[in-house]
């Protein structure tokens, strides 16, 4: 009888060893998507928060000394706006950065809530329609066909 009840307890034993080793193992895997799912809405957030259209009329686009593309954040975020942080591409070709101009109202490189900058690039382009595309850094992009 005695011999019973010891089995009976290692058996007992070894089921609670067990239990809290998987115990331990979905902790530790719900912790770890707990943190991925955290991060995932973050930058969901930043890019919701992150938001900007570009205002121009698409039939009359100002040319001086390049075209001129008007950007206004629309967002609750202000962003960077340089020609290191905001990538163009117009009919699909990259824009090279020595080709745009960027301009802000406070001249910081930021464009804040509300305002509106430009970006003027200077390239030729054929008659007819063309599409601009505007792209952030954190892979917010907007995209226009206009006229020239």
């Amino acid at each position: 009888m005695a011999s019973m009840a010891t089995s009976e307890m290692i058996f007992f034993i070894a089921t609670l060893v067990l239990s809290v080793a998987v115990v331990g193992v979905l902790g530790g895997q719900t912790t770890h998507l707990a943190l991925s799912m955290q991060n995932s809405a973050q930058d969901t957030s930043g890019m919701i928060q992150t938001d900007f259209s570009i205002i121009n009329d698409p039939s009359q686009i100002p040319y001086s000394n390049g075209y001129v593309f008007y950007i206004k954040n629309t967002g609750s975020d202000g962003f960077d706006f340089t020609n290191t942080t905001v990538s163009v591409l117009i009919n699909g070709t990259i824009v090279p950065q020595s080709d745009l101009k960027f301009t802000s109202p406070s001249g910081s490189g930021e464009l804040m809530p509300g305002q509106v900058g430009e970006i003027v690039v200077n390239v030729t382009l054929p008659q007819g329609y063309n599409q601009i595309e505007v792209s952030l850094i954190n892979g917010v992009s907007k995209n226009m066909e206009f006229q020239v």
